[in-house]
Order: C-alpha cells, then sequence, then structure tokens
C-alpha cells in the first residue's frame, strides 16, 4: 500500500507524469521501433547490390509474386475473420451457455501452439501428405487455399478477442430500452450495439491483417510438405517463406546462391513500406465509413430476431470454429497413435522453462511500458505525435518474424552485442508483442467516456488513483486480453527466435529440430507438441478461474 500511495502522490506532478510517458516513449523507439526497421536503413550499404537484384527479372518476379500472395491472403483471411469472430464474440459475452468457458479457453489454445507444430496439423489433417501414415481428410488443394486454412487458425482467436473485449464494455441497457419502445432485437443491436463496434473492428482487422503477413514457420512447413517451395517461377511462397527459403539456400553451399542479405533486405524492406501504406488505408476506410444503421426493416427485423434464428446462428458459428479451428489444430494428438519412441524430458522441460521465462518477462515489460502508450494514443486522437505513435505501433506488428530477427540481427551485432543470447529473444518478443497489448487497450480506453476521469479528479483523485480506480476496472478485459494474446504470441513464436539466436532453446525450436532434422521424427514433435499443449491449457484455463474472480469483486 505504502507504494501505491507513493505512485499517487508522485503522479499529481504534471512533470512527473510527462517524464514517464517520455520514458515510455523513448524505450519504445530503442528497444522496439529502430531494431525492426533497422534493415531499411542498412539500402544504402549494399545499393550496388540490390541494384544487381532489382535487374534480374526473374527473381524480380518471384519476389513480385511472394508480396502479392502475402497480401491477398491476408486480406481473404481478415474479411473472413470479421464474418465469422462476431457471431462467436457475440455467444461468448451475451449467451450463458455452460460449455461457453471451455470454448473460449479453447479459442486462444492455436496461438499457444508452435507455429511449425500447427502447420503440420493442419497439413495432416486437410491434406494428408505422402509418407505421412496418419489419416487425415486426403483433400486436394492448391497451396494458396491450404494457406488460408492454416491463417485463419493463426488470425481467428485476434478478432473474437478484440470484439468480445470491446461487446463486455458495451452497457446492454441501450438494447433493452430500444426494445421496449418496440424494436425487434435484431433492430436493437444493427442501430445501436454494431456501430459501437468500429474501434474493436479496427483494432481487430489490423492484428489479423498483420499476423498472416508475418507468418513464417508453419506457412513455411505446409509449402514444404506440399512440395511448392522451390526457389524458380512455379514454386509457391509468401514473403515470409521467401525470406527463410533464401536464408536457407545462403547457407547451403551448394545451391549457388551466395550471400542473400542483399535480396532479404529488400523484401523486408518492401514488405513493411507495402504494409504500412495497406493498413494506413484500411485504417481510414474503416474509421471514416459511414453505414446508414438507422434504417430499418420490421417485418424482416421480427423474423430474425426470433430463437430459431439465434439458435442456428450460434450453431453454426459453434460448427465453424469446430470443424476449420479446433479440430485441425489439435489433429496432431492422433499423431501419438503412430509407432515411435521419446524419452527426452529433461530437454522439454528445460525449453519449456526458457520459452516462460521469454513470453513472461516480455509480458510484463509490455504491461509496464504499453499503458502510458496506449493512454496517450487514445487521449490525443487528432494530435499528430499520437497518430505517429499509433502507426509506429503498427510496424513491429506487420514486420515478418523472421525478417524481425533479421533487423534486429543487423541492429544488436552492429553495436556488438550478439552474444547476449536470451535477452536479445527478449527483445525480439517485445517487439511483436507489445503492439497486441496497446491495440487492444488503445480500442478499448476510446470507448471510455474521459469525463468519468475528470469527475474523479474534481472528487479530489490524484491521476494514478482515477487509473486504477476508475479507468483501469473499465478496461480490464481488454487489457487481460492483450495480455493473454502478447504471452501466447511468444509462446509460440519459431521465427525470430531461430533468427535472432542459434543457442537459445525454446519450445517451438526444440520441436522444429524433430521436424527438419535429416530424418524428421514425426513422433517426438507430436509428443512435445501436446505436452506444450497441455501445460497451456491448464496455464490458461486457470488464467481464466482468476479473471472471472477478479470480475467478480468488481
Amino acid at each position: 500500500m505504502a507504494l501505491i500511495e507513493k505512485i499517487d502522490e508522485i503522479s499529481s506532478n504534471p512533470r512527473n507524469r510527462k517524464a514517464w510517458l517520455a520514458l515510455a516513449c523513448i524505450i519504445f523507439a530503442v528497444i522496439i521501433v529502430i531494431p525492426a526497421i533497422f534493415v531499411i536503413f542498412s539500402i544504402p550499404t549494399r545499393w550496388d547490390e540490390i541494384q544487381g537484384v532489382l535487374a534480374d527479372s526473374d527473381t524480380m518476379s518471384i519476389i513480385w509474386g511472394a508480396i502479392w500472395n502475402s497480401f491477398s491472403l491476408a486480406f481473404i483471411v481478415t474479411v473472413l475473420d470479421i464474418v465469422v469472430g462476431l457471431p462467436m464474440a457475440w455467444m461468448l459475452v451475451r449467451k450463458n451457455y455452460r460449455f461457453n468457458k471451455y470454448l473460449d479457453t479453447f479459442i486462444d489454445m492455436p496461438l499457444a501452439f508452435p507455429t511449425v507444430a500447427l502447420g503440420f496439423s493442419v497439413m495432416v489433417f486437410w491434406g494428408c501428405p505422402d509418407g505421412i501414415t496418419v489419416p487425415g481428410l486426403g483433400l486436394v488443394m492448391s497451396p494458396y487455399l491450404m494457406v488460408v486454412l492454416l491463417h485463419l487458425i493463426f488470425t481467428y482467436p485476434y478478432m473474437v478477442r478484440c470484439l468480445s473485449g470491446i461487446l463486455e464494455q458495451i452497457d446492454t441497457n441501450c438494447e433493452t430500452a430500444a426494445m421496449t419502445l418496440g424494436a425487434s432485437k435484431w433492430t436493437a443491436v444493427r442501430t445501436i450495439t454494431l456501430p459501437l463496434f468500429r474501434a474493436g473492428l479496427v483494432t481487430g482487422f489490423i492484428l489479423c491483417f498483420a499476423r498472416s503477413l508475418s507468418e513464417t514457420g508453419g506457412t513455411y512447413i505446409v509449402l514444404t510438405m506440399m512440395g511448392a517451395s522451390t526457389f524458380d517461377i512455379n514454386g509457391f511462397f509468401t514473403g515470409p517463406t521467401l525470406i527463410s527459403e533464401l536464408r536457407h539456400m545462403s547457407q547451403d553451399p551448394t545451391s549457388g546462391l551466395g550471400d542473400a542479405v542483399p535480396e532479404l533486405i529488400l523484401i523486408s524492406s518492401l514488405l513493411i513500406v507495402f504494409a504500412l501504406l495497406m493498413l494506413f488505408l484500411a485504417k481510414t476506410i474503416m474509421t471514416r465509413l459511414k453505414i446508414p444503421w438507422r434504417k430499418v426493416w420490421p417485418r424482416f427485423g421480427r423474423r430474425v430476431s426470433g430463437k430459431k434464428v439465434a439458435t442456428a446462428k450460434d450453431s453454426l458459428a459453434f460448427m465453424f470454429a469446430l470443424i476449420f479451428i479446433l479440430i485441425p489444430s489439435f489433429y496432431i494428438f492422433v499423431c501419438l497413435g503412430t509407432e515411435g519412441s521419446y524419452s527426452d524430458y529433461g530437454g522439454f522441460l528445460s525449453a519449456v522453462g526458457t520459452s516462460f521465462l521469454v513470453a513472461g518477462v516480455a509480458t510484463v515489460f509490455d504491461i509496464i511500458f504499453g499503458i502510458p502508450v496506449a493512454m496517450y494514443i487514445a487521449r490525443n486522437r487528432g494530435s499528430k505525435r499520437a497518430e505517429l505513435l499509433d502507426n509506429l505501433v503498427n510496424v513491429p506488428l506487420i514486420i515478418p518474424t523472421t525478417a524481425l530477427g533479421f533487423s534486429l540481427g543487423l541492429f544488436w551485432g552492429g553495436l556488438g552485442l550478439s552474444s547476449w543470447g536470451v535477452l536479445l529473444v527478449i527483445f525480439g518478443h517485445i517487439s511483436f508483442t507489445y503492439p497486441l497489448l496497446v491495440r487492444n487497450l488503445v480500442g478499448a480506453i476510446e470507448e471510455v467516456d474521459p469525463s468519468y476521469e475528470e469527475i474523479a479528479r474534481t472528487l479530489g483523485a490524484k491521476p494514478f488513483q482515477a487509473f486504477r480506480k476508475v479507468l483501469l476496472p473499465m478496461v480490464k478485459s481488454s487489457l487481460l486480453a492483450g495480455a493473454v494474446l502478447a504471452f501466447t504470441r511468444s509462446l509460440g513464436e519459431t521465427g525470430a527466435t531461430q533468427a535472432i539466436s542459434n543457442t537459445v532453446n525454446t519450445v517451438p525450436i526444440y520441436i522444429v529440430n524433430f521436424i527438419n532434422g535429416d530424418i524428421p521424427n514425426y513422433y517426438a514433435a507430436a509428443v512435445s507438441s501436446v505436452m506444450l499443449i497441455a501445460i497451456c491449457f491448464v496455464f490458461m484455463f486457470g488464467l481464466r478461474i482468476v479473471i472471472d474472480r477478479m470480475g467478480g469483486k468488481d
């Protein structure tokens, strides 16, 4: 209590508040933004070699094709997430089904899966490729469609989390008042509640688009197992998987590629620039779009407000989550029925400890230094500084994790810190988890009327008191959702960790070594993944219980 009271007193001084915000912004710039985009500043140092790449029509054809695949995939997946994520978020928040708590936890689980293991699981479920003895559906589909199905699993939880966090803050009294005045349930929701989702939709769009755009490990495994990752005009790549392939080929003396740094710098820079332009355009359109919500269709509204329609909607939302998200994610359990042996439990536990250390430190850092930045952005809309910060927060989100690791290596290696190991990995994980928490908080804080805090201040509350007594309880669900997203995103990350350090052995890297070995050991990878899934389930289910109890105290 003494510490909190001391912080309350310190927050009374405007200079101290400005100093804290300045410190948070400096740390954000030095540890997150500058290392993430350092690859762009490397262009002048290799310009002559980059010009050679630009002049190679075959190589540029592959690069432009990979970039087009990345952006088109991200857009399609994000639109699908909005369509199917909104009904699920509504069901989880507004319906009291007994299984909601379990479903809520299971939807988050794919976020904690190692991306490589998840890609393997999805590929086995839908495609059942040659050399895999596990029974699957055996569907023949294009690499593009297979990647869409994979990316839905990565991005769907982000959309559901963002929309459910906003929905929990929307007061249902306005809907009730509208219905008492004769409006149907559907009309009340469509004209009153859904327009309030705009901030959540913007946040969800950015997170899902960026997550799809930056996905590396699982996509690379899927394309490799389909035989699509061939470095020629017949191959299929996304931007991140092309980076991974170039890194792999440059380390293979038989490939004849040699130093691929110019290609890597060019691809990473193009992805960063185009992604920023795309997200800025999408954000501008979604925030300014005027939808005629006030128009009412009474007869249609009454028809779709019935119990049968609501039940059908919930059933379809549940079936989609079950068939396209949960079953493909957990299908890796079937691999345990194959023949094999596994005994390296000590190595697995060591990797788990490293993963939880990295994810835990990164998440705590995100909370401490992300809250002041999120508050500044949300409370200063229209300010050029806030707009700049808002755009900069998106930068680490959209950089493919392999490119992020490559950029971090260039930055920290240039400072002579390449041997810092775990600390550098933590810095890397902070880069792509920090925006997850900030984006969730910005959307939530914007929905809270600042007059509540102002009233508390006029009644004698210190600034920090007004924050923790008034604002924090209102945005707590979004803060916790952001923390869960950050922690699970860190826990399942493969590409950035692998690119930053060759010595830090997290669980995803531990599993990758089984899959990418000279003789792939799918059984050992499956056992390790299942054990990680079990640990994550216990951890996240326990976290849900804690969150529910905290909610009961408000």
